[in-house]
């Protein structure tokens, strides 16, 4: 369930993310704005990737890649240095959107919605995040499988040995043990699903939207 939650909140970040390039840069006839609104909406995703990351991992890697995608522009030094980074990025997502030079005032409204939705996609990865399952469970689980591996080829002598094939009682418990164990690590990744989401590429699938809806860049295969 944590998954699936966390998986689908990121997919709502992910398609609402480009869905406010995409209607900025119809609304809007400034495209160097959009271009700009564009970098914040791909940084407030990456923020929000960020806060989810190991800062052992992430951190270096975030200043980076902000830096890189902001140049000298002072907006990224500022999310950089805020203590509450997503916060400070929802807030210049707001700033942005709400400067774009636009014709009708009720498209900016209309997209400011998008806005609203991410906000609740990134409350609900936080809850998943900042929860996570009591170690108390993991050790109880760890524990009580490996009793019962430890304890498994005593129930497999008898009838391995009732067919003559006592030797297989080795070999059978171990792929046994291989699978059991298998699920019962699967079943903790599945438990801590930021670790393994693809973030960086939800985030950076921003960055191809902005490239394809602001800067009109041809991504066509060339046959």
């Amino acid at each position: 369930a944590r998954w699936m939650f966390g998986r689908d909140a990121w997919a709502r970040i992910n398609s609402h993310g480009k869905n406010l390039v995409r209607m900025a840069s119809v609304f809007s006839t400034d495209m160097d704005a959009v271009d700009d609104f564009a970098k914040v909406v791909w940084l407030y995703c990456r923020t929000v990737m960020n806060k989810l990351s190991s800062p052992v991992e992430d951190e270096e890697v975030y200043k980076k890649q902000v830096r890189e995608v902001f140049g000298d522009s002072s907006i990224g030094e500022n999310i950089i240095a805020s203590p509450e980074r997503v916060m400070a990025a929802w807030k210049e997502l707001s700033v942005q959107l709400h400067s774009l030079p636009a014709s009708d005032p009720k498209s900016l409204i209309e997209t400011d919605k998008s806005i609203i939705i991410l906000g609740e996609c990134t409350s609900t990865c936080e809850k998943i995040y900042s929860s996570p399952v009591p170690l108390v469970y993991t050790r109880h689980t760890a524990r009580f499988l490996t009793l019962w591996m430890l304890l498994l080829p005593c129930a497999l002598w008898v009838p391995f040995s009732d067919i003559g094939a006592v030797w297989a009682v080795v070999p059978a418990s171990s792929i046994i043990a291989f699978f059991l164990f298998g699920v019962d690590e699967l079943a903790m990744q599945l438990e801590e699903p930021f670790s393994i989401m693809p973030m960086q590429v939800f985030c950076d699938e921003v960055l191809v939207a902005r490239e394809i809806l602001v800067n009109k860049r041809d991504l066509s295969i060339d046959e």
